[in-house]
């Protein structure tokens, strides 16, 4: 047997990233049986789509690596790949259960549904569908559409019977009949509901397994109902632990420490760090190692090393990873990542600044950044010419041993005719030598001066790359702020 999976989302909002890791599973059970990874696009919530969703879901894909065999952009022999391209398929199924006895319509108005279902919770009873039309007679059903009611169909729960089934995931799963209500297939503006649309498209589509969360289980007695009322075979069935926020409650749209794709992408991060940790999120590869590139993943993913528990979204780990791969990437590529950025934020190259300075101010802040965007917030003190010193910064260049070293490094550069890191290791060095200090006491004031901070990268590339007239001036300014304190201090 071929695999084919499918993922098909919904394009009523974002491409958000619990999403994605259902998508990354099917798409590398796909790969490692060397089956197909079908997309297809489930637009049937008319009044919730949005424009411009199905292209930017699309984007995200090929933006973490994904390839798929059949889909809305690229077509196949079972499209169309859009569901409301296939609304007359839907209606021959539909006349197919009808046939068979299968569904029967439903003429009940939402304002009685509403109270029945209000019923239900004064009685505290779960809320199901009476089944009030399962049996009218035709001359009761006339008068219905006389009254000018369109009907809605259901599908008609066989009492009594259980369905059992073997999750791939969670093992043998069972539901009773007599549990379940009958369910609307057909609304009545002859949109088909999710229940029987998807059982018709992963029948036709050939679909092997459906891969998909543990929210949809529920789902599952009432599909393979339609898929034996219509006599298809019905698919292998896994579902996949639920991704949990830190509090290890099901992780929210709108979890503020949880991006859509497309926020990811637009930081600068790397894609094979986001499907690197969204792989880890339920699944084992076995073993200690967790930098896996998208190949390792299929040679190694099936789904019995899939967790039944929860996992959890550690947004401290997906940082780990990501900076892991941009520590790994040549500084160059990454340059051009930052030039992005750069371009987003409006930022301009200082008037010193070219291609290569760009290239070593990057690099002195590689070791920190998870994003190209962390670059923005590291690297300030090397766009703009004004600087402002800090609490920290103020404390140090207060003492004036440290004023004394500063004020010798600004008259040793200010003579230097050589302006590289090692010319600037020669000034320290000398300073050292002329006034006895060393370590933090030689060093931080200088950085403190130049950089209004005592913290940051290597100093002497620091001092190179912010060019000589800025740390010129900017010491001399220093110097000037810390003078004119202690002058009102003494007064």
């Amino acid at each position: 047997m071929s695999v084919r999976v499918r993922y098909a989302p919904s394009p009523t909002g974002h491409l958000h990233i619990g999403g994605v890791r259902t998508a990354l599973f099917n798409y590398l059970f796909a790969k490692h049986h060397d089956g197909a990874f079908i997309l297809r696009i489930e637009d049937t919530d008319l009044e919730r789509n949005v424009v411009g969703a199905e292209d930017e879901m699309l984007d995200g894909f090929r933006w973490l690596g994904f390839e798929w065999a059949e889909g809305p952009d690229t077509g196949g022999q079972y499209g169309p790949y859009r569901c409301t391209e296939r609304l007359p398929i839907y209606q021959e199924h539909l006349a197919r259960l009808a046939k068979v006895g299968a569904v029967y319509p439903c003429y009940c108005t939402p304002e009685e549904l509403q109270a029945d279902k209000e019923l239900a919770a004064q009685d505290g009873r779960v809320a199901r569908y009476s089944g009030r039309c399962r049996h009218l007679t035709t001359e009761q059903r006339r008068a219905l559409e006389q009254e000018g009611r369109k009907p809605s169909w259901r599908f008609a729960i066989p009492p009594g019977e259980t369905i059992l089934f073997e999750d791939l995931v969670r093992g043998e799963v069972s539901f009773e009949t007599d549990e379940l209500s009958d369910f609307v297939v057909m609304k009545s503006n002859d949109i088909p509901t999710y229940q029987f649309q998807v059982v018709v498209d992963d029948a036709l589509m050939k679909i092997t397994h459906v891969i998909r969360g543990e929210e949809h289980l529920s789902n599952t007695p009432w599909q393979i109902l339609v898929y034996r009322a219509l006599g298809y075979e019905e698919p292998r069935f896994a579902h996949l632990p639920q991704v949990l926020n830190s509090d290890r409650k099901k992780l929210s749209k709108r979890d503020p420490n949880v991006q859509p794709v497309h926020v990811y992408r637009e930081k600068g991060y790397l894609p094979e760090a986001i499907v690197n940790f969204l792989a880890l999120l339920g699944w084992s590869p076995g073993g200690e190692e967790e930098l896996l590139s998208l190949d390792d993943l299929v040679q190694r993913f099936d789904l019995d090393r899939v967790s039944r528990s929860g996992a959890v979204f550690d947004t401290q780990k997906l940082q780990w990873m990501a900076s892991t791969y941009i520590k790994k990437l040549p500084v160059e590529v990454l340059t051009d990542l930052v030039r992005v950025q750069l371009e987003r934020f409006g930022w301009e190259l200082p008037p010193h600044g070219t291609g290569e300075w760009l290239v070593n101010v990057v690099g002195l802040y590689q070791e920190k950044m998870a994003c190209a965007e962390d670059f923005v917030g590291l690297a300030k003190t090397f766009f703009e010419s004004e600087m402002q010193l800090d609490e920290e910064a103020l404390q140090v260049l207060a003492d004036p041993v440290a004023r004394q070293v500063v004020k010798r490094y600004l008259e040793l550069a200010e003579s230097d005719t050589e302006w590289t890191p090692e010319a600037s290791r020669l000034r320290f060095k000398q300073i050292q030598s002329e006034l006895g200090v060393k370590g933090r006491q030689l060093f931080m004031p200088v950085r403190a001066a130049v950089s209004g901070t005592v913290h940051g990268p290597d100093l002497q590339l620091t001092i190179t790359c912010l060019s000589k007239p800025w740390v010129l001036e900017r010491a001399k300014k220093a110097l000037s702020h810390v003078d004119k304190q202690g002058s009102d201090a003494s007064q």
